[in-house]
């Protein structure tokens, strides 16, 4: 059976490789982006922290596929010396082949795709049963429907909170005229901000991105941030000077009341991190608007690395002789323009990202069986209980061979145990030079090049 082809843009989640490319860049870039939203969540900037909160989760997300997806054209502006480094280089470099000094080992990574769809659907699920819960838990409730939003009396089985256009509100509050009017404008602002329809949007991409550990504390930051707006909306509407201490004097008295559970996904008057928000309200209103603009560095550094790793390897090595001082050079030969020799072709561009990349027959997984299944433990190693990791490098060519096997990097080994290292590195060698299946070379513009790879293989002992 023909396996699918495996390009840049296709190569969202086929294969192990390119999901753990794209999973540690979106972890990198939101690990950044969460370090700097630690710089700003003090600020009394609301909005702009809002926006921050819903949008670089997806610059996390989408990031690392859109520049995978134009790795090619990323050379022309990059550095002519910008040559990746291992580090930054998974994309081109193949799962690690483990070869066990007992048995053959187990390509746990082939399930990694399987792992991680199995927690997108956990996640989504967690979501689908939060929303199920919140409607059998409200859908008896009376209510009154408004012009813009519906009133939901809960007659104190619920707190006071919003979700989407209800406002659930609980008649037995002991709240004045003016209190009540203050909470109801407080959800009302949830409501017609759409704070809801944000909170599911940070949601989806929270299942998405499930793996990365930043993207967990995004949802308590989105709710406390839609408090803050709430809260200072409110208090525009109390001209006097004393407002602050006045509304967080009744935001603790009705957080000191509540007897009842927080429903998911709502935003809760007097649930949502009440001292926090006490703070804030009682905090001066000084605003450092030059952290606004800390994300446009961080994004331009976060791009040029992305870019650094994503670009094509066009550099080839140069070789030049030299004559010794001390010998006289000889004389070129006279030739005529007929005798003039014909001068050679230059070398073909190896890439290491192309429009379509090469393609092993049977796919990714069938090259990680071949080469567990061409690798022998060498005895001598397994005596001196040698064991380590060899990098192996090799080109993919025009015609689908595979040429220029090298060792990138070796194991290395005291001097004693010399011929065992050098045993372990040629098995290694051996096995990428051996392999039995046939490759479909990658293709540039329509034309078939050359592309490079990098295979870990790590010996250990059990």
């Amino acid at each position: 059976m023909r396996s699918k082809t495996v390009t840049p843009t296709t190569m969202l989640f086929p294969t192990t490789a390119a999901l753990l490319n794209w999973m540690w860049q979106s972890t990198l870039c939101l690990g950044a982006c969460w370090l700097l939203y630690q710089l700003l969540r003090r600020e009394s900037f609301f909005h702009y922290n809002r926006r921050f909160l819903l949008f670089t989760p997806w610059l996390a997300l989408l990031l690392p596929l859109l520049l995978a997806g134009t790795a090619p054209l990323l050379s022309g502006w990059l550095p002519p010396d910008a040559t990746p480094t291992p580090l930054l280089t998974p994309s081109v470099t193949l799962p690690t082949v483990v070869v066990s000094s007992q048995a053959a080992s187990t390509l746990w990574w082939t399930w990694l795709p399987l792992v991680y769809g199995a927690g997108v659907l956990v996640w989504l699920g967690r979501l689908g049963w939060q929303l199920v819960a919140l409607w059998q838990q409200t859908r008896q409730l009376p209510r009154d429907t408004q012009e813009d939003y519906t009133l939901v009396s809960s007659s104190g089985k619920l707190p006071v909170s919003s979700f989407g256009r209800l406002v659930f509100w609980d008649d037995t509050a002991n709240l004045t005229l003016a209190e009540a009017n203050q909470v109801l404008q407080h959800e009302l602002v949830h409501v017609r901000q759409g704070h809801t329809h944000e909170r599911l949007l940070l949601e989806l991409v929270r299942a998405v991105l499930w793996f990365n550990p930043f993207v967990h504390c995004y949802p308590r930051a989105l709710d406390l941030t839609h408090e803050y707006i709430a809260d200072s909306t409110v208090l525009q509407t109390m001209p006097t000077p004393e407002a602050p201490t006045i509304y967080a004097a009744l935001l603790a008295r009705l957080t000191l009341r509540r007897l009842h559970p927080h429903l998911p996904l709502t935003q809760s008057f007097t649930q949502s991190q009440t001292l926090t928000r006490i703070a804030m309200l009682q905090s001066p209103r000084s605003t450092r608007r030059w952290k606004q603009w800390l994300l446009l560095p961080v994004s331009g550094l976060l791009l040029f690395t992305f870019a650094c790793e994503q670009a094509p390897d066009s550099t080839a090595p140069a070789s030049a002789t030299a004559t010794s001082d001390s010998e006289a050079a000889p004389e070129p030969p006279v030739l005529t323009e007929k005798a003039l020799p014909a001068p050679p072709p230059p070398p073909p561009a190896v890439y290491q990202y192309v429009e379509k990349m090469p393609e092993y027959a049977g796919g990714l997984n069938q090259l990680m069986i071949d080469l567990g299944k061409g690798i022998q433990y060498p005895e001598a190693a397994k005596d001196a209980k040698l064991q380590g990791k060899a990098f192996v490098g090799f080109i993919v060519a025009e015609d689908g061979s595979v040429q220029a096997v090298e060792l990138k990097k070796g194991i290395n080994a005291p001097q004693k145990l010399t011929a065992e290292a050098k045993a372990l590195n040629e098995a290694a060698l051996t096995a990428v030079r051996n392999l039995p299946g046939k490759w479909t070379p990658g293709s540039q513009d329509g034309k078939k090049v050359a592309v490079s790879y990098t295979v870990p293989i790590t010996f250990a002992l059990k």
